[in-house]
């Protein structure tokens, strides 16, 4: 393990060289959030029909926000990159499990985030605008919904990523997941407010551990939150057995742009 961990520290300080990538970050999450306030102070008379009120629409969008910084989706970027200069078949021949040395990568990314863009953004925007922190029987199932979002979009990213080895690009899957994922996610608009059909499938579907879950759970707003996660833990297994059943059909696939 101590070779992952090497590259997790790898891409952690390699972030760091980027610092001054952070302020324009921590800003555009603070500008994120006071927009989706100012929506919801707009719309507060149509929340309150449904039980909630502007505090409430305050935590959820700070909570999406910060979830969102955390989200280990852009893996699918990094493989697409080393599919196109021929890198990934170097990276291969090393002596890691690629799958694990990808994971381990991106969570020194998210690392970073976490320190220097997530929290900075969440204190900052508890000073401009407040929320209530969850309660402390919430708070456990809200520490695990957010594992269990960064593990969901780090699947979502190697699924991409894997099936960039037969198209040899992921422009197209990436607009795609990113659309879905806006909406499905409850990140645009949360899935109470969801019409029943669209909510039905919002519900099916596990877009909505990257966002819904972790706000709602947070918000005390999930009666069962062990049994939300139950669900959420079946999605996790279902996207890890179709990324190793793609995985072994990718390695006989593979074929390298500019390689």
């Amino acid at each position: 393990m101590k070779k992952y961990f090497s590259y997790m520290q790898k891409s952690f300080f390699l972030c760091l060289s980027y610092r001054s990538e952070v302020w324009l970050r921590i800003l555009g999450n603070v500008v994120i959030v006071y927009i989706q306030v100012s929506i919801w102070s707009s719309l507060i008379r149509h929340a309150a029909h449904y039980g909630f009120t502007l505090e409430d629409m305050i935590a959820y969008s700070i909570v999406t926000t910060a979830v969102a910084n955390l989200l280990m989706t852009h893996v699918f970027r990094s493989v697409d990159s080393k599919l196109k200069s021929g890198d990934i078949c170097m990276d291969l021949q090393k002596p890691v499990v690629f799958p694990f040395y990808l994971f381990f990568y991106q969570l020194g990314i998210t690392a970073f985030q976490t320190l220097f863009t997530t929290i900075p953004s969440v204190a900052l925007a508890f000073l401009l605008f407040g929320f209530q922190p969850p309660e402390l029987d919430k708070l456990i199932p809200f520490i695990f919904s957010v594992l269990l979002a960064l593990l969901i979009s780090f699947l979502f990213g190697y699924l991409m990523a894997l099936i960039s080895f037969w198209f040899l690009t992921t422009f197209a899957l990436e607009w795609t997941f990113r659309a879905l994922m806006l909406i499905f996610s409850g990140s645009f608009l949360p899935i109470w407010f969801f019409t029943p059909a669209w909510a039905k499938i919002a519900e099916a579907l596990p877009f909505q551990y990257l966002g819904f879950i972790p706000s709602a759970i947070y918000m005390g707003k999930v009666a069962e939150p062990y049994l939300a996660l139950g669900k959420g833990a079946l999605w996790a297994l279902l996207l890890l057995l179709a990324v190793s059943f793609l995985w072994k059909k990718a390695i006989n696939r593979l074929e390298v742009q500019g390689g």
